[in-house]
Order: structure tokens, then C-alpha cells, then sequence
């Protein structure tokens, strides 16, 4: 009698266990999970090389992402000098550093390095288009969990103007929402890897005055808010205000006081304008030249990073702008002098980093002597004042850059930051390498 008992006991138990299980692998949090670090394989203090011959555009996201399954990896995303969009992957475990190749391109061009993301079964994702030339959203996915030298075929699909970039974020288990750039307006899919496919394309921003129009989004502490920053070209863009808006969950469009004025999910016969988020970051006077650089990721305040050039383009000044509850205004605090520009023509700067484990530490570019140098820098008081930490790295001479800080999602003790070393005269023709850093 107890064996007969016993049997549909146990099936109940393993039906229930099955379930939970099931349940437990489609389990998603908001924003990219954190690890503990586990023992170091990088020397604290000293840079070493990541990938050789490598660089990346800012406007591009994920960039760099950790994740740990059977592995404990960070992957990083580059195009080589050659123009061959690639991923470098550097184990935590061995200190093993493994680089593949996505795809290749007959022109060179840092601006088409792929947004990453690693999905649920750890297969890799990689979004991609080609600068401005043709309007396929590409991508592939590896064939192999944790593995950046397996990809499988490249697919597309096809958008109404010809884009450039990709900003990748998940929004729900199966889903991935990615904004894009298309000429002079910027547009949106969902892509669901269970399917593998894509929804239809919404243009939901145009800039109407003409010129490009640049934005950066990033995940809130919000759960399911997705913020965006925004302003024109620095050389060609009508407007160089720096402006703030977020999405929700349903993909509603919101002005900071969450009046609703558009939907990612629907193709509006009004397409918005920059005007039409009116909340102002910095205002820019008749003169200014605005660039923008990273937005907080996930951070107690909600804060943006930017430069201004006045008049010339040959130097402009670092700020870092958070929003002040209590007041109800943004508070826009000085960092640093730029020093000379790195690039001539479109106010290509050194730039500068969050930390995305905490907002009140960020990497800077900039030139100390004429000569261009990457250094850490803190604050207590969201950059009422600052205290530089470490020069991480410096030029031979004036020609040479340390530039472009990025901080990987999901950091490791092994990798504070990654940054482009090297000689880079134009996103066409560069010789540098990517390396890394930690205290």
C-alpha cells in the first residue's frame, strides 16, 4: 500500500519540481544581472592589451557586457583596422582572451561595430548596420553558447531610410528593443529571440530643421524606464540644446513630468521633433557645439555627461548634469577643460565615462601638456567638486590618443574600463588597440 502511495507522491513532487525550474529559466529582472568577481587575472594598477588593431563608436550599446554561465566572460565588441566587426572575449577564469569575427565590410569604419547582448541560453546576439550605407538592420547569432567564433548566417531586415547604430535593450524575457538612427531621425524594433524575429519598424523621431540627430539611451532604476538624452550634430545639427526623455514598459513617449507625447509600438502620422521634449538639460547658446557622452547607468540620480565647445571646435569643455528632485531642475557642474581636439572636423574628443557600479566615479579624456591621457576621477557630491584618483594612461606624443572609456555592464574586478589606444586620424582610417584597466 505505502509504494502505491508513494508513486503518484513522487511524480506530483517531480511535475512540481519541473515547473519550478521551467518558471525559474524564463526568471528576468530589469537591467543586466550582477556577479560577485571572483580571484583576479589582471595586475591592479597596470593596462594591457585586449584586442590589437581595434576600435569602436560611441553611439553603439552594448559595447561591453560580462556574463557568467559555464564561463565567466566579458565580451566586447570592435571593428579591426581591416574593417572586420569583431568580439573579443576575455575569460575571467584564465585570463584567456579570445577574439572572433562577425562579419566584414569592404570599407573600414569604426562607426559599425555591433551592439551585443548575451541571451537567456548564452548564445551571443549581435546587432549591426553599415554607416549611412544602405538600410539593412543585420544579425547574426552564434551557434555556440559562450562562443565568439561560431556565428551563424547573417540575416536583415529592411528600414525605409538608411541607418547607422545600434542600442540594444531587453524589455522583457524573449524581447530585445533596439533604436537606431535613419538619417536625420531615429527609429525602433523589437527583436525576439524565441522567434527570431522582428517587429515592423516605427520612426518615432525626425529632426525637421535639418542636419543629424544624435541620442543615447540607457536603463533607469526604474524598473521597465528606458531614458534618452539627445541633441543635434555639433557641426551640421539645428539644435544643440541637450534634451531629456524616457519610454515605459508599453512603450509609451514621456516628457519628464510623464506627460505622454507618442508610442514606440505605433507609426504616428506626426512624426515627433526634438521641440516636442521640452525638457532642456543644458541650453545652448548661439555659439555652442554640443557632444554627448554617456548617460547614468541605473543610478540613484538621473544623470548625463556632456561636452560644449564655444565658438572654435579646437576645445570644449566636460559637464555632468544630474536631475535634482527637491528642486525640480537639472544642475549642470563642471568637470574639465577637453584640451585640443583629437580628431579635426566634427569635435572628436576624448570624452568621458560612468562607472556603471557607481555614477559618482568616472573615467576622463583629455590633454594635459598637449598630450592626450585617460584618468579616473571621483566625486561625493554628484561633481560639485572632484578628485582625480589615478592617471591611467598618456600619450608619447600629441598625435597619440587614449580615448573613448567605456565601462563594461556587469563589470569584473579584472576590467574597471576599456579605452582605444593608439593613432586614429579618422573613423576611417585608424591604428589603435583596446585596452584595459583596473585599480
Amino acid at each position: 500500500m505505502r509504494k502505491k502511495v508513494l508513486i503518484p507522491i513522487v511524480f506530483c513532487v517531480l511535475c512540481i519540481a519541473c515547473l519550478c525550474s521551467s518558471c525559474s529559466e524564463k526568471t528576468w529582472n530589469w537591467g543586466v544581472k550582477t556577479d560577485p568577481s571572483g580571484k583576479r587575472t589582471t595586475t591592479p594598477g597596470e593596462t594591457s592589451i585586449l584586442a590589437e588593431d581595434g576600435c569602436y563608436t560611441w553611439w553603439t550599446d552594448m559595447l561591453a557586457v560580462r556574463y557568467v554561465g559555464k564561463k565567466d566572460q566579458t565580451y566586447v565588441s570592435y571593428v579591426d583596422e581591416y574593417g572586420a566587426l569583431s568580439i573579443a572575449a576575455y575569460n575571467h577564469e584564465t585570463g584567456e582572451i579570445v577574439r572572433g569575427e562577425v562579419a566584414k565590410f569592404k570599407l573600414i569604419d569604426d562607426h559599425n561595430s555591433a551592439g551585443l547582448a548575451v541571451l537567456p541560453n548564452g548564445k551571443i546576439l549581435a546587432v549591426y548596420n553599415r554607416h549611412n550605407a544602405d538600410k539593412k538592420i543585420r544579425w547574426k547569432v552564434s551557434k555556440n553558447a559562450e562562443d565568439v567564433t561560431s556565428f551563424g548566417k547573417e540575416q536583415y531586415v529592411e528600414c525605409e531610410n538608411k541607418v547607422t547604430y545600434a542600442q540594444l535593450h531587453r524589455i522583457s524575457y524573449e524581447e530585445y528593443r533596439i533604436f537606431y538612427r535613419a538619417m536625420n531621425g531615429w527609429g525602433t524594433r523589437v527583436y525576439n529571440w524565441v522567434d527570431d524575429e522582428w517587429s515592423e519598424e516605427v520612426t518615432w523621431l525626425k529632426e525637421t530643421k535639418g542636419g543629424q540627430f544624435y541620442l543615447y539611451t540607457q536603463e533607469d532604476a526604474e524598473t521597465g524606464k528606458i531614458n534618452v538624452f539627445m541633441t543635434g550634430h555639433p557641426k551640421s545639427g539645428y539644435d544643440q540644446n541637450i534634451r531629456y526623455g524616457y519610454f515605459t514598459t508599453d512603450g509609451d513617449i514621456c516628457n519628464m513630468d510623464g506627460t505622454v507625447i507618442g508610442n514606440l509600438n505605433k507609426q504616428a502620422k506626426e512624426i515627433l521633433t526634438p521641440r516636442e521634449f521640452v525638457d532642456v538639460v543644458y541650453e545652448a547658446g548661439s555659439d555652442d557645439h554640443t557632444r554627448l557622452y554617456d548617460i547614468a547607468y541605473m543610478g540613484e540620480k538621473l544623470g548625463v555627461m556632456y561636452g560644449v565647445g564655444i565658438g572654435s571646435e579646437n576645445t570644449s569643455k566636460y559637464y555632468y548634469a544630474y536631475y535634482d528632485a527637491e528642486s525640480g531642475k537639472w544642475v549642470n557642474n563642471f568637470i574639465c577643460d577637453s584640451g585640443k581636439w583629437l580628431v579635426e572636423g566634427n569635435m572628436y574628443f576624448g570624452g568621458v565615462s560612468y562607472d556603471k557600479k557607481d555614477m559618482q566615479t568616472i573615467y576622463v579624456s583629455r590633454r594635459e601638456g598637449g598630450l592626450n591621457r585617460l584618468e579616473k576621477w571621483k566625486t561625493t557630491d554628484y561633481g560639485a567638486t572632484w578628485q582625480t584618483v589615478a592617471v591611467i594612461d598618456e600619450g608619447i606624443r600629441e598625435s597619440h590618443v587614449n580615448m573613448r572609456p567605456i565601462v563594461p555592464y556587469n563589470a569584473h574586478d579584472d576590467i574597471d574600463v576599456i579605452y582605444i589606444k593608439g593613432l586614429y586620424p579618422a573613423y576611417s582610417k585608424f591604428n589603435t588597440d583596446l585596452m584595459i584597466y583596473a585599480d
